[in-house]
């Protein structure tokens, strides 16, 4: 029913697709009572949110790590200190790390405003600046952002604080932060790795999780004007962020932590746009982001704004430009070849 769910919404059959949706929630249970945590610990895999996982198993299969992530293997922090050392890819942006900021209520900025005045941890920072850097303790963050970017001074999972540049591939390249979602805790290397390949985990990847559930039917609701479950919907999300312990450093917190339910959607501009960004705080990392712009009819925009505020940073993003194929992967020729001409090319390829 999630799978049906969701090809509903991508149809824009939203009335269809929400019943389907609602029909997990009812089965699953309250979101609330699930810690946001235990999705991304290989201790705790299909567990009650999980819906949709893709299965991988180390060590214990005969396959000596054949069976295991392999598409997160590069996706490490890279540096000599670091328990698991491959490769430095699939890092967190600027931007993306700043739209965890809250507003004194502790609701998202939806406005953009979190791009103002925006954290860049060390980045840019000479040697002398970079050797007495202390993280920022005073930024109201969404808890979230701990459990899906690392930053410079602040713990990651239990491999200690992160520490800036000897964690990063090349950070004048790719930014200051490195994913935390796709990673495991050190204790779990000697079991949860495969065989001399420790960058080869049995952690699963979840495709549909509930919380997914939860927000792709409070769009269904925006789209047919309930405004009043969307908001529901939307604040279980959030309900269950704000039970997400504090990260501490020397038994302080790293950050200003705060989210707090939204008190109203007073339009469906309004809910329509608290959907959209809960999904990107909620699954960000996860796969879901791109795909998500391209079903709004948003991504040229969203994506040119984004290498216009990164490209601040990174030259070459400056004037990048999204076509009208960019929203679409080319099919194989010889898929096309093999369909005897029914299969058509995407446009623009």
């Amino acid at each position: 029913q999630a799978y049906l769910g969701k090809v509903l919404l991508y149809q824009k059959r939203y009335a269809e697709a929400y019943a389907q949706l609602n029909a997990v929630i009812t089965a699953k249970g309250s979101l609330v009572d699930m810690p946001y945590g235990d999705n991304f610990d290989i201790t705790k895999e299909d567990g009650p949110e999980s819906i949709v996982a893709v299965q991988h198993s180390v060590g214990t299969d005969g396959t000596g790590g054949d069976n295991g992530n392999v598409g997160d293997m590069l996706n490490f922090p890279y540096g000599g200190v670091t328990p698991i050392n491959c490769c430095g890819f699939f890092q967190p942006t600027i931007d993306l790390a700043n739209a965890f900021k809250v507003d004194a209520s502790g609701l998202p900025l939806l406005d953009g405003s979190y791009r103002t005045n925006p954290y860049t941890s060390d980045l840019n920072l000479s040697a002398t600046q970079k050797a007495s850097y202390q993280v920022d303790r005073s930024i109201a963050f969404d808890p979230r952002i701990e459990s899906t970017i690392g930053r410079r001074g602040v713990p990651y999972r239990d491999w200690g604080i992160m520490a800036g540049d000897s964690w990063i591939r090349d950070a004048s390249n790719g930014g200051p932060f490195v994913a935390v979602k796709n990673s495991i805790e050190a204790s779990q290397i000697a079991s949860g790795t495969g065989p001399g390949m420790t960058n080869v985990t049995g952690l699963n990847v979840n495709l549909i999780r509930l919380s997914d559930v939860y927000l792709m039917a409070a769009e269904c609701a925006v789209e047919t004007n309930d405004l009043t479950t969307a908001l529901t919907l939307v604040n279980a999300v959030r309900l269950r962020a704000a039970k997400i312990a504090p990260t501490t450093i020397n038994g302080a917190p790293a950050a200003a932590y705060k989210v707090s339910p939204y008190p109203s959607f007073p339009n469906a501009t309004y809910a329509r746009n608290a959907v959209r960004f809960e999904r990107r705080l909620e699954l960000a990392m996860e796969g879901h982001r791109f795909f998500d712009l391209v079903r709004w009819g948003i991504a040229k925009q969203t994506l040119e704004s984004y290498f216009a505020f990164e490209g601040k940073y990174f030259n070459y993003l400056n004037g990048i430009t999204i076509e009208s194929r960019d929203e679409y992967f080319p099919l194989p020729q010889d898929q096309i070849d093999r369909s005897n001409g029914i299969l058509k090319q995407s446009p623009g390829y």
